[in-house]
């Protein structure tokens, strides 16, 4: 017969005969209302007693409530003392009760024997008594009492919307508009809610958290960078219970296949028809006409400043020496519009933009599927080739200046569409301006989290015939001459680099000095230059100039 008492498990070598098995079982327990009860387990005091004492023990009903201890009485498992006690009891009692006659014990209506008072402690030695006690002071003092939780009072969420829209604030607070929210909420309905059945259980008969609170407290972590105990507050539940919600929602938007508008999606290769209004779309935002025709998206690095991480063994691998601060490099190819079509979390802060581009092994068989024609656009910091097409450095400009500075000109035009890009999302999302003090797993999913919800926001836009894509002012006199461009201009705000310096565009390069050649990823990437040159020959043959007031800004 095995028992079990609070962790301790009991193997009893013998078998009590069923009526008095089910009446001598007593246990001490704790009810609702902090009353001792007793039902049918048997007490260490009777599985201390010699059982031999008593052949036919006599059958006893539960004690007054009065009589009943106010300490539970538990067994530890650890506690080889007392099992050396029940090991003594099982010993000095298994045999004589293998043949015990049951004959004069008279059955009742309800099979619980006759009622006879007997007194479990009465056959104790005094020093079995003094063993007792001492259990029971060492298992009280091991005994943890949980606090009742806390009745959060959740936000009425008509009410909380209904004033920030009133107030105007509504756009504010969760970084889209509400028919935009809406939308997202209509997404992300399923794995936003919570089990009516298990919040009952766990928050003490308080109701469940809705899915439109779980959506505005994530778009919140993420757009405000506010932290969970002050959404906690701000929404009525505990900050255990903030932190889990923002983690359901980090995860429902991550693992999201199903709402287009969320996805990061490279076009087809093989869709010519898509590949070509791609590049018109490109070629509706330079000056150059069709000088670059072809051209698919901008490629360049991204910083997000993270604290040391904790869960990697090799720390300086993260470290930026040009900005001191620990990072991630992070590569990413967008559109015309600003959409992100590739995004990787690719390596470390310390790595260069020519490695992390090395191990983005989509992005590079994409690049290579793609017909000879097309080609994207980056910085120094890349090797050109026939698919990425790189600016002439300061030390290639030496020959033939003129119209490599008109070739890097109109390329520029391109490649600021990027820095456009990470510019919006930081400004958007400003979790991202801050310092990611969560493991490398969280701070990258936060990164891709935010980069999806990014690209939400615009397709939703363009949906409603509401986005309007970022255009580079000209001057009045001449539509071709640009003037320097404001990021202001485009809702992006500057970000502090560190030692008084701000970056315009609201992010950190990864790769801050781009005159300079790249460094190499790999020995079987070598560079090509052939599409580079084509290109300087066209421009060459139809005598392009860049505009004056770009001449007179940056000198010929």
């Amino acid at each position: 017969m095995t028992q079990t008492l609070r962790g301790a498990v009991i193997e009893l070598p013998f078998v009590l005969p069923a009526p008095i098995s089910h009446q001598i079982e007593l246990r001490e327990a704790r009810m609702g209302d902090g009353m001792g009860a007793w039902d049918h387990r048997p007490p260490i005091a009777f599985l201390l007693a010699p059982i031999t004492s008593c052949p036919s023990p006599p059958l006893f009903p539960p004690p007054e409530p009065s009589s009943l201890p106010h300490k539970i009485i538990t067994m530890s498992s650890s506690s080889q003392y007392a099992r050396d006690l029940y090991a003594e009891a099982e010993e000095a009692t298994a045999m004589d009760h293998l043949n015990d006659d049951m004959d004069d014990v008279e059955d009742d209506d309800d099979g619980l024997g006759p009622d006879v008072r007997m007194d479990p402690y009465e056959d104790l030695e005094d020093e079995d008594l003094e063993d007792l006690n001492d259990i029971r002071i060492i298992m009280g003092e091991d005994r943890i009492t949980r606090k009742v939780k806390w009745q959060h009072r959740r936000v009425d969420w008509d009410y909380h919307r209904e004033m920030l829209l009133y107030t105007g604030q509504f756009e504010n607070r969760f970084r889209m508009e509400e028919n935009h929210f809406d939308r997202l909420l209509e997404v992300l309905q399923t794995p936003l809610t919570v089990s009516f059945k298990h919040s009952l259980s766990s928050t003490s008969g308080n109701e469940p958290i809705t899915p439109e609170i779980i959506l505005a407290c994530g778009l919140r972590f993420l757009g405000l960078g506010e932290n969970p105990p002050g959404l906690a507050d701000t929404y009525g539940m505990s900050i255990s219970s903030a932190k889990r919600v923002i983690r359901m929602f980090l995860n429902a938007v991550d693992y999201n296949e199903t709402c287009p508008d969320l996805q990061i999606v490279l076009p087809d290769p093989n869709d010519r028809e898509e590949l070509d209004k791609l590049a018109d779309e490109w070629e509706g935002v330079s000056t150059g006409g069709n000088i670059l025709s072809g051209h698919l998206g901008a490629l360049d690095g991204w910083l997000p400043r993270t604290e040391a991480p904790r869960d990697v063994d090799n720390q300086g691998d993260y470290w930026s020496g040009h900005y001191q601060c620990y990072g991630l490099n992070c590569q990413a190819l967008c559109d015309p519009d600003l959409l992100f079509m590739f995004f990787c979390v690719s390596a470390p802060g310390k790595c260069n933009d020519n490695r992390a581009f090395g191990r983005c092994r989509g992005l590079k068989e994409w690049l290579a599927a793609l017909p000879d024609e097309y080609f994207v656009g980056g910085d120094n910091a890349y090797t050109v080739t026939r698919k990425l097409l790189t600016p002439f450095t300061r030390a290639q400009l030496e020959n033939d200046k003129r119209f490599k500075r008109v070739y890097n000109y109109f390329l520029s035009q391109l490649r600021i569409r990027i820095e456009m890009a990470f510019g919006r999302l930081t400004t958007k999302w400003r979790r991202l301006r801050t310092t990611l003090n969560f493991t490398n797993a969280t701070n990258s999913q936060i990164i891709r989290v935010c980069i999806k919800l990014h690209n939400f926001c615009i397709r939703n836009k363009l949906k409603d015939g509401t986005y309007v894509r970022p255009q580079l002012s000209t001057s009045s006199n001449d539509p071709d001459e640009l003037n320097a461009v404001d990021p202001s201009d485009f809702d992006i705000d500057p970000i502090d680099m560190g030692y008084t310096r701000k970056s315009k565009w609201g992010y950190l390069p990864s790769e801050p000095d781009r005159d300079t050649a790249p460094v190499p990823y790999s020995q079987s990437v070598q560079p090509d230059t052939s599409k580079q040159m084509a290109v300087l020959a066209e421009i060459r043959s139809r005598h392009m100039r860049r505009p004056r007031g770009n001449i007179d800004r940056n000198g010929n």
